[in-house]
């Protein structure tokens, strides 16, 4: 009887959803294994292997926001326009194309300048597919199902993390190219899967003549707009995840890049056990909660990460730094998805994306030019960088409705 229950609950859940649904979420798996074998490492890769000052890394990755973002205004406005099938699969192939041509930039070790601009190019492909993915989930999911069916999108991402992760802290040892030979191979099969399992999830598309104007009248819906300028602030400190963190932990704690590996793998492992117990919550405490309690973990955890003395503190501040993440992440994708008009789904996906660019994109730079400065004062460092999620969650505390859920 105790094995048939979990069973049961298991059936349950996966008669929930849409077969679209889990289709997707095998392919962000697979994707999710390639990007997270390749792309902690560009930052290190940059700084330790090219000789890029931090402060030039974290300004390749600020101005990667101005591209990102552009590519997710474009794919919010493609997946309303020509449906959501069709952005993803040109982008999945055209990423097949940028990982090849980074791997071999890296192999014939192009400079500093040419890394940045294939990075750049990565950005853009993978800013413009993302609105049509969350799209397409919000599109099959009713909107009481979406915490939920966005946290087991994360799962799935996340699993597929903790597994690049795992395959990028070996490969690395080999050559920062396998790294990306690797991502070129699953974004293919991940392409395969779009092209024959999924299908279309809106009959009609906007049929408006494109114009700019009306991709940023989003910004007149005051309530979302307050809601982007409270996430970014929280996006800046998430994006120390892959840059400062990584370079931090490998240079000033010492940690082996192999060790950074396993680090970032506790990560997707930690997502992967806590999500849905996180979103099962979220659920319960209401949108407005699920944010703060995810800004507060973020907030401690990089706060923790000034007192690690070395790698077995560390994991303990990923692992706070998780259970912000899986509290976060999902929570901001439903709020998003419930304040959207049913015909502009993707256009706020693509706006906010936008939003999660500037924030991931300013992150970095923020970091780095803090690391030049102060990388001989962690605490400092990381209080300063602790104290911009502590606002983030004070401003959704005081604007988000209570009874938003």
């Amino acid at each position: 009887m105790t094995h048939i229950q979990p069973v049961a609950r298991l059936l349950i859940v996966l008669r929930r959803y849409d077969r679209r649904f889990w289709t997707l979420l095998l392919i962000q798996l697979i994707v999710a294994a390639g990007f997270g074998a390749a792309m902690p490492y560009v930052s290190l890769y940059l700084h330790t292997q090219l000789g890029a000052p931090m402060t030039t890394v974290g300004m390749i990755m600020l101005v990667s926001a101005l591209v990102a973002s552009g590519g997710r205004i474009l794919g919010g406005e493609i997946a309303d326009r020509l449906g959501r099938r069709p952005l993803i699969l040109i982008g999945m192939n055209l990423r097949v194309v940028v990982f090849a041509v980074m791997a071999l930039g890296i192999w014939w070790r192009w400079p500093v300048w040419a890394i940045g601009f294939v990075f750049l190019s990565i950005r853009l492909v993978g800013g413009a597919v993302r609105p049509g993915l969350m799209a397409m989930v919000a599109d099959v999911v009713s909107s009481e199902r979406r915490v939920e069916a966005f946290a087991l999108f994360r799962i799935g991402s996340k699993a597929g993390w903790a597994i690049g992760t795992a395959i990028g802290g070996f490969l690395v040892s080999i050559s920062y190219a396998s790294l990306f030979v690797l991502t070129m191979g699953v974004s293919l099969i991940g392409m395969l899967l779009v092209a024959g399992f999924v299908c279309e999830s809106i009959r009609t598309t906007e049929t408006e003549r494109f114009a700019l104007r009306r991709v940023l009248d989003v910004g007149r819906d005051l309530r979302f707009l307050v809601f982007c300028g409270w996430s970014v602030l929280l996006f800046v400190v998430m994006g120390q995840f892959a840059s400062t963190l990584a370079v931090f932990s490998t240079q000033s704690i010492g940690i082996a890049e192999a060790e950074l590996g396993w680090l970032f793998m506790i990560n997707g492992i930690g997502v992967v056990a806590f999500q849905w117990p996180a979103a099962r919550l979220a659920g319960r405490v209401g949108i407005r909660k699920g944010l703060v309690l995810g800004c507060l973990g973020y907030a401690i955890g990089y706060f923790s990460v000034g007192l690690a003395p070395g790698f077995g503190w560390l994991i303990g501040a990923m692992i706070l730094i998780t259970l912000g993440e899986v509290m976060f992440s999902p929570t901001s994708m439903a709020a998003v998805a419930n304040m959207a008009p049913l015909d502009r789904v993707g256009r706020y996906m693509g706006f906010f994306g936008l939003t999660e660019a500037l924030g991931w994109s300013l992150g970095p730079f923020l970091g780095g030019v803090l690391f030049d400065r102060l990388a001989g004062s962690p605490l400092l460092l990381w209080s300063m960088i602790s104290a911009i999620g502590l606002v983030a969650a004070f401003g959704f505390y005081m604007t988000q409705p209570k009874e938003t859920a």
